[in-house]
């Protein structure tokens, strides 16, 4: 390669599947370097006259300053290691370009497309990201410090290495997509706290709890797996005190129910004791049941509250196990409402 060529090698030490390449554009003038490579600043004009045609490397183009506000010549090119630091990026397509390891700082990107990008390793730094779209990109590894997005800044909802774990061949390919979506879900989740966007870090914490729930079922941890699960159904994963009470009313619902058939309970009222035990529900009376369902429904909630049986006791073994039973998990429930209530996570 002769003088006139740029002869720029960026390292891509670090990168998979991937080797080194060197530019053969031509040298700007009094310049050793293309305009792409140069560290001067460059035009938009000059960049126009050598846009890149899809699929080609320019790794590790110096693009400080550039204004590349609504381009849409960059899409598809390989840009692995560039440097964007004080670009304007503003509605231009960068969809399905090879970004690893790019540096973004003080960067604008409002509107911007990343769809489809690969942003393994790329760090963001002071970007404006307000209504840019990063649907269907690779993000393992990005880093946003600093970055500023909103409500109309696209994420995929459920991120691309999930769909890749439901896909995968092998257990350590399974492994290797789960590891990655977990770090996505947490980092989108850090993002959107730091923008204050409460719902945004709600939705991808509950889809990492939602995963790691998965994966510990599919890696046969059985204990984990039913601890998760357990968590999703009671308290999603801590989240919302409405599923706490839900099923609290459950569980008073059940015992109230249960309470007559497996020995009943007895009333004491003054001098007087009665009896509520139903030994065959067809054969009762529609009065004598609602009334020992009304009773027994009281007395659950007194059990659940762990207040005491008061003038009201369960009557046989089956009655009285229900009834601690009843008042252990009561006193959970009533502990986990506490805890989601005064959780911090949206």
């Amino acid at each position: 390669m002769g003088s006139d060529r740029c002869g720029y090698v960026h390292d891509v030490e670090g990168v998979s599947d991937i080797g080194p390449v060197c530019c053969w554009r031509p040298v700007q003038e009094d310049d050793d370097r293309c305009v792409w490579h140069t560290e001067r600043s460059v035009g938009r004009d000059e960049y126009e006259r050598h846009r890149p045609t899809a699929g080609e490397r320019l790794d590790g183009a110096q693009l400080d300053q550039a204004p590349f506000s609504g381009v849409e010549w960059l899409a598809d090119c390989v840009l692995i290691g560039a440097d964007f630091t004080n670009a304007t990026l503003n509605h231009a397509d960068l969809s399905g370009v090879d970004l690893r390891q790019a540096v973004f700082r003080d960067l604008n990107a409002k509107g911007a497309s990343f769809d489809g990008a690969n942003l393994h390793d790329a760090s963001f730094t002071v970007a404006d990201l307000r209504g840019a779209s990063f649907r269907d990109a690779k993000l393992y590894r990005m880093d946003i410090t600093d970055g500023r997005v909103d409500a109309e800044t696209q994420f995929d909802a459920i991120a691309p290495y999930e769909r890749d774990v439901r896909e995968g061949e092998t257990s350590d390919a399974v492994q290797a997509s789960f590891t990655a979506a977990t770090w996505v879900y947490r980092e989108l989740q850090r993002l959107f706290k730091s923008n204050a966007m409460p719902r945004r870090v709600r939705s991808y914490y509950l889809k990492e709890m939602d995963l790691r729930r998965r994966m510990a079922w599919f890696n046969n941890e059985y204990l984990r797996a039913l601890y998760l699960e357990s968590s999703r159904v009671v308290m999603r994963y801590g989240t919302s005190p409405w599923r706490v009470l839900g099923t609290s009313f459950v569980l008073i619902g059940i015992c109230a129910l249960i309470y007559p058939v497996t020995g009943g309970i007895r009333e004491i009222a003054g001098e007087r004791t009665i009896t509520y035990q139903i030994e065959d529900p067809e054969a009762a009376p529609v009065p004598y049941l609602v009334q020992a369902v009304f009773k027994s429904l009281y007395f659950s909630v007194v059990t659940f509250s762990s207040l005491g049986y008061g003038d009201i006791q369960p009557i046989g073994s089956w009655a009285r196990v229900v009834a601690s039973v009843e008042t252990l998990l009561g006193t959970l429930l009533m502990a986990l409402l506490v805890f989601v209530l005064t959780q911090r996570h949206p």
